[in-house]
């Protein structure tokens, strides 16, 4: 039976954030998916990448105003899940790849950042 190991990792800035992504690329780490969580007047962002039934968590927190680095640039398929936090949680991402500027799901007559 395989067994699962989940290690967490604490990211202080974005710079730290792209180098760590990028290292993980090299090493072969499958990027899984992102999740946002509203954390003391800010977002904590949980990367999560895979690499033989291994988990690599990185924990992001974004301060209030803050435009977090894209990983699109590094991992092309996190910018739908970036995309979708810029539109319901109100984050701006810089550097996306595709950046549908808070319409990737809302209208135009939606409310603007629902999570947020």
């Amino acid at each position: 039976m395989l067994e699962n190991t989940i290690d967490s990792i604490e990211i202080k800035s974005s710079a730290e954030l792209l180098k760590t992504v990028e290292g993980l690329k090299s090493d072969g780490y499958r990027y899984s998916t992102m999740i946002c969580l509203k954390a003391n007047d800010g977002h904590d962002l949980i990367y999560i990448f895979e690499k033989d039934n291994k988990l690599k968590n990185l924990r992001y927190f974004v301060k209030p105003g803050e435009k977090p680095k894209s990983v699109s640039g590094i991992y092309l398929c996190a910018l739908l899940i970036e995309n979708e936090y810029q539109d319901l949680f109100g984050l701006t991402f810089e550097g996306l790849a595709i950046d549908y500027k808070g319409h990737l799901y809302l209208t135009p007559n939606s409310p603007k950042a629902p999570l947020a």
